[in-house]
């Protein structure tokens, strides 16, 4: 039998290749889209911009989310505090620059006295994971890895890209949000962890 000049170095290189592509760590995971599933627990920085047709607000943002808890704190792009929001079980406070408290049910609602503009906090805890918020109506567009681009709820049209590795799944690194012609929302996730 006759041997052919170059086969035996081409088929080593070839299985090489293939084990240096198995022993690598394994490809992150498209973020399932799971209905009624709660969101991880998870502390994210980050920047943030919000927009309405009368009040503007930009600055760094710290996000600590559990079941039952939340604290977030705005900062102003010179890190000074600008708010600091506390949610226990079904009780919310707010803490503004000043030092001056308030407490109410609804964190939308603080942030819109502390900021002028109400943002969907029960919403933005699962869009932050590019999943719809469970129990109301949803479009949503993905790209060819199954990873979500474009998503509609609640009047909100938010986007997404950047996506980076985060342990074993993908999240988004940044997320646009407009509802109607006047309110925008924009986050830049700088550091993102599950504990």
């Amino acid at each position: 039998m006759r041997r052919l000049p170059g086969i035996g170095l081409l088929l080593g290189m070839s299985l090489l290749a293939g084990c240096a592509q198995l022993a690598g760590p394994p490809p992150a995971r498209a973020v399932p889209i799971a209905a009624g599933e709660a969101p991880p627990p998870f502390r994210l920085a980050g920047r943030v911009s919000v927009k309405s047709a009368e009040q503007s607000f930009s600055g760094g943002l710290r996000w600590a989310h559990e079941d039952a808890a939340d604290e977030i704190l705005l900062n102003s792009p010179l890190g000074q505090g600008v708010a600091e929001l506390r949610r226990r079980g079904g009780r919310v406070t707010l803490t503004d620059a000043e030092g001056r408290q308030r407490e109410a049910d609804s964190g939308e609602a603080l942030l819109e006295a502390a900021l002028g503009v109400s943002l969907p906090l029960e919403g933005l805890v699962y869009w932050l994971h590019a999943r719809p918020r469970p129990g109301g109506a949803y479009n949503l567009e993905e790209d060819a890895s199954g990873r979500v681009t474009r998503m509609e709820q609640d009047g909100w049209r938010i986007e997404y890209d950047r996506y980076q590795p985060r342990g074993d799944r993908w999240q988004p690194g940044r997320i646009f949000a407009q509802r109607g012609e006047g309110l925008e929302f924009r986050l830049v996730v700088d550091t993102w962890e599950t504990p």
